[in-house]
């Protein structure tokens, strides 16, 4: 596996691969990559196309890669959720990772690293794979320091050290930070522990599992924060009520003794190590009602225009106070 520094240097160099499977779910590596490969192999004139197989068929983008252009423009492809792809349409992208057309850029986004399992192994054959896991804190440190530099700017050891207290938990963080910083320097010049008390105030931020070990407890107030935050700081609505579907689903397995050893649940260890005694939380017929409710709800975000906040927080709030 690619580690993401390694596959920045080569897009960089212009040594671009065909066909990229990032893998590790920090969503701001994810879009810098896929920045840095759009400024380097898209000329003027030629188009980048995103997709998500949490909305869009596979069918869809299969047609888009093997569609032929008079003149062969260049074009990158941003596939997310890839791993949703299954039969016949997955047995079509692995064939077409193996002879993919030069012309096109064909960037894979999957949100779990499995190195060992289904479709991530089998594009390992082929494919290289990019680490776009979130970073520990040395190499979060080494990315602040690349990033500065690559903006023309340097950081005192001193102020690095503050901003990652404030806001070392994302690479998005840092660098979000360090940009509203920039504005405010002229090229050259060195942030300095001053600068970032002055325009670097502390974040809050939360992970998916915090909201599902919330909510199954029933703390109402402590779940709607999380829910919040993690839509401020650009959690997809849609991802959020997939965590607490794949929650529910799983205590439902729990309550009705249909839950195997050493299968795979989709939630991180700490949640699965408590799922007996979340599952005693809930009724039966309640979680088939939540998971009801989170259907509807999934359902409404992409086919209507309701405000996704509004949504969201009537839905937490009412599966925490028992009225799903």
């Amino acid at each position: 596996m690619l580690s993401y520094s390694d596959a920045i240097r080569q897009v960089k160099a212009e040594k671009i691969s065909p066909v990229y499977l990032l893998v590790g779910g920090d969503a701001f590596f994810e879009d810098f990559f896929s920045a840095e490969v759009t400024a380097r192999f898209l000329p003027e004139g030629s188009r980048k196309s995103v997709y998500s197989l949490d909305d869009d068929r596979a069918e869809q983008v299969l047609a888009e890669l093997s569609a032929y252009t008079l003149f062969q423009q260049r074009q990158v492809m941003v596939v997310r959720q890839v791993q949703r792809i299954a039969g016949t349409a997955r047995d079509e992208l692995l064939a077409y990772v193996k002879t993919p057309d030069p012309d096109k850029c064909l960037l894979l986004i999957m949100e779990e690293h499995q190195p060992s399992r289904g479709l991530q192994k089998s594009l390992a054959k082929s494919v290289p794979i990019v680490d776009a896991r979130p970073p520990f804190p040395d190499k979060l440190r080494s990315w602040a320091n690349y990033y500065a530099k690559l903006k023309g700017y340097t950081i005192q050891p001193e102020a690095l050290e503050l901003l990652m207290e404030l806001v070392g938990d994302s690479a998005g963080h840092v660098v979000g930070e360090l940009d509203k910083i920039f504005t405010q320097l002229t090229e050259g010049e060195t942030v300095t522990r001053e600068i970032v008390e002055l325009h670097v105030a502390p974040v809050k931020s939360y992970q998916l599992w915090q909201l599902q070990e919330a909510v199954a407890r029933h703390e109402a107030v402590n779940a709607l924060r999380i829910t919040v935050s993690l839509m401020e700081y650009g959690v997809a609505p849609t991802r959020i009520v997939g965590s607490l579907a794949t929650l529910f689903s799983q205590l439902l397995f729990h309550q009705t003794g249909t839950t195997a050893k050493q299968v795979y649940t989709g939630l991180n260890k700490s949640i699965t190590a408590q799922l007996g005694s979340m599952s005693n939380h809930y009724t039966l017929n309640e979680t088939f009602s939540v998971l009801r409710k989170l259907l509807a709800t999934d359902v409404s975000l992409k086919s209507t225009g309701m405000d996704p906040n509004q949504l969201l927080t009537g839905l937490v709030a009412d599966i925490c106070r028992g009225q799903p």
